[in-house]
């Protein structure tokens, strides 16, 4: 677990565009954000509090998100 994944989702910072539609969807406030001018993305602030609910994938219409599997 860490900045980029937690034990149910990770993410690729690279395919982020800043929209942060993903923030409210997140009922356990895991998801932060870079706000930089030259530099935006979304890292997870709390990944330990993570529950695997899977909104943040549903509400990211840039495949940022994605399910962590074994193997």
């Amino acid at each position: 677990m860490g900045r980029r994944a937690t034990n149910f989702v990770k993410i690729n910072p690279h395919k982020c565009v800043a929209c942060w539609k993903c923030l409210p969807a997140c009922p356990k406030g895991v998801i932060g954000k870079v706000d930089l001018w030259f530099h935006k993305h979304i890292v997870f602030k709390h990944s330990d509090a993570c529950i695997g609910c899977y909104k943040c994938i549903k509400a990211c219409p840039h495949d940022v998100y994605s399910k962590v599997t074994d193997g």
